[in-house]
C-alpha cells in the first residue's frame, strides 16, 4: 500500500532536517548502493564493478551491500521514513509509481543529461519506470517469459513446436502414454504461479488491470480461457497432479528430470538448469509461447516481461554523485551492450540488440523478439497483492475449489476493493 499520511509526514521531517551524509570538504563523496536480488554472477559483477570505479574515481567512493530480494518494499518504507540510507537501488520495477509519488525517488529529469540518456534506451520498457512524466529509474534487467522445452523428448516423439494452446493440447495423448507430462508449472498460491498465468493471460490478448488501473481486467474473456485451458491440462493428466503443491524449486526439478516436455521461462532457464541441475544443455530450447486459435480479446498479443531498475533515492545528499556512479555501473559499462542472461539477464538498451552483436546463450533470438513485443505487470503500488489474488484464483481452480470463473471474479471483486482505496 502507500505510505500513509504520518509516514509522508515524517519522511518530510527526516528529509527537512538531513540525513547526516553530506559529505566532508577534502573527503570523497560517499554512496551506498543496494542491489535487492541478482543472479550470483551478477553479484559478483556488481563487487567487481565497484571496485573498478572506486579505483577510477577517487572523489566519489561507493559501498556496495547485497539485500534479499523479499525485503525490497520493507526497507525502502524504512530508508524513506528514516530520511536516510541508500543512494542508489536495485529494485523491482513497480516501485516507480508508489516511491516515486512520495518522493521516495528521484526523478531523471532533474539531470540535464538524462534526454541523451533515455534515447539509449527501450521506448517500451523506459516507460514502465515512469510515473506523471517523471523517470524514477533506468531499466536495468528484463526477463521475457517464453516456452522452455525438451529438445530430446521432442524429437523422440515426432512432434513439433506448438503454435497454439489447441495444438499444445493435441500433443498430450502421445505424451501421457509414455508416461510424460506435456506441460508443467508451479501451481500453488504463490507469485511463480501468477507469472505463469499472465504470461498466458497476455498472449491471449488480456491485461492484469483495465487501462486506467481502475478495475481488474484478468477475469475477462482471456483470463478466462488462460485458466480453462490449464484446468483442461490437468484434469486430463498434461500435467503433474501435484502441481497445485508446486514451489518453483519443484516446478524446475519436474523439468530437468525429463518428465515434462514445456514450461514457462525465461532468460534465467538455462542458468538454472544447466548450472544447478545439470541438465544437457544441447537438450534444452527455447521458443515463444502459444496463443489461442481465436483471440478471445482484441488487445495485442504481448510477451510478458518482468523488470529490474536502478533508482536514486529521494533523500539522497549527493544526488550529482549518485547519479555519475549509476551512469558509469549501468549505463556505460560494456556489460549492458550484450545480452548475457547468466551475468545480468537482458539488458534494455537498444545497443545490446543492435545488428552485429552476438550472444552464446541458447536461442537468444527468442529472447529477444520476446523482449521486443514485451510488456510488463502493471506499476500499480499493490501490484504485489494483486499478484497473490491472481496466484489464489489459479490455485483454487486447478484444485476444483471454484470453477474458472469463479476463482477469477472472486479475485477480481478483491483487486477491486483495492484499486478502490
Amino acid at each position: 500500500m502507500m505510505l500513509p499520511r504520518w509516514l509522508l509526514a515524517v519522511w518530510l521531517l527526516a528529509t527537512a532536517c538531513g540525513s547526516g551524509r553530506e559529505g566532508t570538504p577534502g573527503k570523497p563523496r560517499q554512496i551506498l548502493l543496494w542491489a535487492f536480488g541478482g543472479v550470483p554472477r551478477t553479484q559478483v559483477w556488481l563487487r567487481q564493478g565497484v571496485a573498478e570505479f572506486n579505483a577510477s574515481h577517487p572523489e566519489i567512493q561507493i559501498t556496495f551491500e547485497n539485500r534479499d530480494w523479499n525485503t525490497q518494499r520493507e526497507s525502502l518504507i524504512t530508508a524513506t521514513v528514516a530520511g536516510e540510507g541508500p543512494d542508489l537501488v536495485y529494485v523491482h520495477h513497480k516501485y516507480s509509481v508508489e516511491f516515486g509519488e512520495q518522493g521516495g525517488l528521484y526523478p531523471l529529469e532533474n539531470f540535464p543529461d538524462f534526454p541523451q540518456i533515455r534515447e539509449r534506451y527501450l521506448p517500451h520498457i523506459l516507460e514502465h519506470v515512469q510515473f506523471q512524466g517523471k523517470h524514477f529509474g533506468i531499466p536495468a534487467t528484463t526477463l521475457p517469459f517464453v516456452l522452455a522445452y525438451n529438445k530430446k523428448i521432442l524429437a523422440e516423439h515426432h512432434l513439433q513446436l506448438p503454435s497454439t494452446w489447441e495444438e499444445m493440447e493435441g500433443m498430450g495423448p502421445v505424451l501421457k502414454a509414455a508416461g510424460i507430462h506435456t506441460l508443467t508449472m508451479p501451481a500453488s498460491s504463490h507469485g511463480d504461479t501468477a507469472y505463469r498465468f499472465a504470461a498466458l493471460l497476455y498472449k491471449a490478448g488480456g491485461r492484469v488491470l483495465n487501462e486506467d488501473w481502475t478495475r481488474a481486467a484478468f477475469n475477462g474473456p482471456a483470463g478466462l480461457a488462460a485458466l480453462s485451458f490449464l484446468l483442461r491440462m490437468k484434469e486430463q493428466g498434461y500435467m503433474p497432479e501435484a502441481c497445485t503443491a508446486y514451489a518453483n524449486d519443484e516446478n524446475i526439478a519436474h523439468w530437468s528430470g525429463g518428465h515434462a516436455l514445456f514450461s514457462v521461462e525465461g532468460p534465467w532457464w538455462q542458468d538454472v538448469v544447466v548450472g544447478t541441475y545439470h541438465f544437457p544443455l544441447e537438450d534444452m530450447g527455447l521458443a515463444q509461447l502459444p496463443v489461442p486459435v481465436l483471440p478471445p480479446e482484441a488487445n495485442p498479443s504481448r510477451t510478458l516481461l518482468d523488470i529490474a531498475m536502478v533508482s536514486i533515492t529521494g533523500y539522497t545528499p549527493d544526488p550529482e554523485a549518485a547519479w555519475t556512479a549509476l551512469k558509469a555501473l549501468f549505463v556505460d559499462n560494456p556489460v549492458w551492450q550484450l545480452p548475457d542472461p547468466t551475468l545480468v539477464l537482458l539488458p534494455a538498451l537498444k545497443a545490446a540488440y543492435a545488428p552485429g552483436v552476438h550472444s552464446d546463450y541458447a536461442d537468444m533470438d527468442v529472447l529477444a523478439a520476446g523482449l521486443m513485443n514485451g510488456l510488463a505487470w502493471p506499476g500499480h503500488p499493490r501490484i504485489s497483492e494483486i499478484q497473490a489474488l491472481v496466484a489464489e484464483a489459479v490455485n483454487m481452480a486447478l484444485t476444483g475449489a471454484r470453477t474458472p470463473q469463479q476463482a477469477l471474479d472472486d479475485a477480481a471483486r478483491d483487486v477491486d476493493e483495492i484499486l478502490a482505496e
